[in-house]
């Protein structure tokens, strides 16, 4: 056990007060509750009012202690599989670890079950059905079914999680129960499961829910610690994500909790000392219902399981108010469709008189880092709404486009260093839009948007093969009516401007930043001049990210959300294409949800009610409850 003490508390408490030093057995275990209560009462923490049933299982850990997994008792269920186990009173937490092929005995469960692989993958035989789970898929089953685990070729890592404690797996670990224990309890009156029983889930189509409030001093409206939350009858599951760099209140609540974290580093405020905990050594710790605790994180952030019993009726409702945000968009079942495949980088998506027009840009070995494009084997698509398509230009290293107020399509000539509008029929380019500001040549132009009055905002990353550049750095212009470009976003300002976006009243100008500093995992907002000219610059969101980036050794690296294309809907929220899916912010910049899609979608727009995706090498749709919006209008 590391300690590392952080918050320590003068606490009028002295042995004395609380009988002799030697108390050992079920005395010894409940001495915490002597240094809780002083902490509760000189923080004046509060809990909701709740009973919580009591049960006759024995602990093998001590409450409020810090263990790594491999201190923890481990079971071997049959020689290729082994269970590294940590229990509380209600819920019994088992890091499976299956060989290639090993097979898990038949059995009929006692209790409710969340299974959820986090490496590798397994087939679950649920009464006579095959299931095939992999990395981040999950299983809920209830009480009486009968299941079977099969490992697959390259064997599995799963978290496989019980309510009650299974009796049959303590006494593995040589936990004796005393005569006549029972490790039941009454139903806690839970009406509503999160997810059906026998039904395989990704956890990624699980929204974020904000677990702690916003920090209202900042310009934008974020809570510093999300969770993914899966709940069945008395067994609920909190996969969160906790910010770098921020912090979880000091707090109580009845029920208890058991902690095992799963990457990054923290320090768990427990009572009156703080706990190192880290996810390289799945530290576990059980905290009794009532138990004060709090965190405080790494540069790094950190990802935990927290495995709540009974089931937490405050955050069901949390979760019911971020469900309710994302289904004004996507309703209930909803998923990306894919239309095509066998592209290479798609991106730059724009709908034009009932066609689907975007950019399929080459590059080396762009998932290893090889971003050497080839504008002879790069290609501008048209596709049709059932994702029949045709080549409508070569030879271009083409990526955003937008529809022209005349009905022709605007491109960004990205290796060309300049912005075309081409014919929509023909694919042959009408004339030069933009090639130079200041007199000098733009460099990359990536992603263009238009406004209100004919005029258009163009990013330059200056993502182009050339050592030597033109511009003084990376870039936003605006060209207005008249032809005229200046500079509005000038160098200095992002690593790598990319995505651009106005709100459909048109007083409000969006830009995203893909990667690194300045300008990090962020939305950036200005308001708008009469000439196109930008002011007022704030941070608008955060972005989620994935946690491999958070991990990365460069901390310059941790910022990678890959954001890129943006599109809006006719009540202003912005939706924003990134490694995590198409992440979505309301017009106040709070957080909606994230359509998550199978592979990761580059660039995306409207067309009316329907949401269409760009992402490396395919196509997606997903139905959505609302319009999107773009101008020019008239030519969908």
């Amino acid at each position: 056990m590391r300690q590392h003490v952080i918050r320590p508390i003068a606490i009028a408490l002295s042995l004395a007060a609380v009988g002799p030093t030697c108390l050992c057995g079920e005395e010894k275990q409940e001495l915490w509750r002597l240094r809780n209560a002083a902490v509760v009462r000189q923080f004046d923490l509060k809990t909701r009012d709740r009973k919580i049933p009591q049960t006759d299982v024995v602990l093998k850990q001590q409450p409020g202690r810090v263990y790594e997994s491999a201190d923890l008792p481990v079971i071997q269920i049959t020689p290729q599989i082994s269970a590294t186990l940590a229990w509380g009173q209600g819920a019994l937490l088992e890091q499976l670890a299956l060989k290639p092929g090993a097979r898990y005995p038949a059995e009929r469960l006692v209790g409710e079950a969340i299974t959820l692989v986090r490496e590798g993958s397994l087939t679950c035989e649920v009464e006579g059905r095959s299931l095939t789970l992999s990395r981040d898929e999950f299983i809920y089953l209830t009480p009486g079914t009968r299941r079977s685990l099969v490992a697959g070729p390259r064997g599995a890592a799963v978290l496989d999680v019980f309510s009650p404690v299974r009796v049959d797996h303590l006494k593995m670990a040589d936990v004796k129960l005393p005569p006549g224990a029972d490790v039941t309890f009454p139903d806690q009156g839970i009406e509503r499961t999160s997810v059906k029983p026998g039904q395989v889930y990704n956890l990624m189509e699980v929204q974020w829910t904000g677990i702690t409030l916003p920090d209202r001093t900042r310009s934008y409206r974020r809570s510093s610690a999300h969770s993914r939350l899966i709940w069945g009858k008395n067994l609920m599951l909190s996969l969160v994500r906790m910010d770098p760099l921020g912090s979880f209140p000091l707090h109580i609540h009845p029920e208890d909790q058991l902690m095992i974290t799963l990457r990054g580093e923290l320090v768990e405020g427990i009572m009156d000392l703080g706990y190192a905990m880290s996810g390289k050594r799945q530290d576990v710790v059980l905290q009794p219902g009532g138990m004060a605790h709090s965190a405080e994180l790494s540069e790094y952030g950190a990802d935990a399981l927290d495995v709540f019993w009974p089931v937490r009726p405050d955050y069901i409702e949390r979760a019911d108010q971020q469900a309710a945000l994302y289904e004004q968009v996507i309703a209930p079942g909803s998923k990306p469709i894919k239309l095509a495949d066998g592209f290479t980088f798609a991106e730059g998506p724009t709908w034009l008189r009932g066609a689907l027009y975007f950019s399929d840009m080459h590059f080396r070995d762009h998932r290893n880092g090889d971003w050497t494009g080839a504008p002879e084997k790069s290609r501008l698509i048209r596709m049709q709404p059932d994702g029949k398509y045709e080549v409508l230009a070569r030879g271009l290293q083409t990526n955003g486009t937008i529809a022209a107020a005349n009905g022709n399509l605007l491109v960004c000539d990205m290796f060309g260093h300049r912005v075309v509008e081409m014919d929509r029929g023909s694919g042959k380019v009408v004339r030069t839009v933009l090639d130079s500001v200041n007199g000098k040549a733009i460099d990359g132009p990536n992603d263009l948007v238009m406004d209100g009055r004919g005029g258009m905002y163009v990013s330059d990353p200056q993502f182009t093969p050339e050592t030597t550049k033109s511009q003084p750095g990376k870039q936003v212009y605006y060209v207005g009516p008249d032809g005229s470009a200046k500079v509005v976003i000038p160098a200095g300002q992002y690593a790598m401007p990319n995505g651009v976006e106005i709100s459909p009243d048109g007083k409000t100008f969006y830009v995203n930043n893909t990667w690194f500093r300045p300008g990090a995992n962020f939305i950036w907002a200005y308001d708008i001049n009469a000439d196109g000219t930008l002011r007022n610059r704030r941070k608008f969101a955060m972005l989620h990210l994935t946690g491999d980036v958070l991990d990365a050794p460069d901390p310059e690296q941790r910022f990678d959300s890959r954001a890129d294309g943006m599109a809006v809907d006719e009540d202003g929220r912005l939706y924003v294409c990134t490694l995590s899916g198409v992440q979505v912010f309301d017009q106040t910049g709070i957080y909606v949800g994230t359509i998550w899609c199978p592979q990761y979608p580059v660039s995306c727009t409207f067309f009316r009610n329907k949401l269409y995706m760009v992402g490396e090498s395919s196509v997606w749709v997903i139905e959505t409850r609302v319009k999107g919006f773009r101008l020019p209008h008239g030519l969908n």
